[in-house]
């Protein structure tokens, strides 16, 4: 898993150069609103797929993506009651699912990802807000879903068992808001 500490710095790239980067980094996935609006996703799943082009990216990004969209500043909804952010990630995570080896852990991503996927209510507070999963069964269906089409990455590069139970338990208990 990835590790980051204070020593860590920032480097834009595309997806030729991640393909070339061999120090643990925190990998942020930046999705502009262009990208969303015009709905196409092959840049953003061209670079998803350097972080499973080998075993080495496979092991060495292991829980080190976020993602952004930028773009929506000024409209006054959540990403996820944004109908086009929704698709663009429908689409997305059919192509690719393998996001939860790949996320980070304790940033909200995870929880993000699946608003977008499910039927979510947005809860407001002061100055935050929160998402309410409408269905449960839709919520379980989207992390079973995930989680088997992310085994064939697993066979296809020798990831143990306990390696991706490892990972499900920590992603499944952050999701529920619980210590892995």
């Amino acid at each position: 898993m990835a590790r980051f500490d204070d020593s860590q710095y920032v480097i834009l790239t595309d997806a030729d150069g991640l393909a070339n980067i061999e120090d643990d980094v925190l990998i942020v996935l930046d999705i502009s609103r262009r990208e969303v609006d015009s709905g196409k996703i092959a840049s953003a799943l061209e670079r998803l797929h350097v972080l499973t082009d080998s075993v080495e990216n496979v092991r060495r990004h292991r829980e080190a993506l976020v993602f952004q969209i930028g773009g929506y500043d000024n409209d006054p909804r959540e990403l996820p009651e944004i109908p086009e952010v929704r698709a663009f990630f429908h689409r997305l995570v059919e192509e690719w699912p393998h996001w939860l080896w790949f996320l980070h852990r304790g940033v909200g991503a995870i929880g993000l990802l699946l608003a977008l996927l499910c039927d979510v209510r947005v809860v407001r507070g002061a100055g935050s807000y929160g998402t309410e999963f409408l269905n449960q069964a839709q919520l379980a269906a989207a992390v079973a879903d995930l989680l088997d089409r992310g085994n064939a990455l697993f066979a296809t590069y020798g990831i143990t068992a306990e390696e991706a139970a490892e990972s499900a338990d920590s992603a499944v208990a952050e999701l529920l808001g619980e210590e892995a």
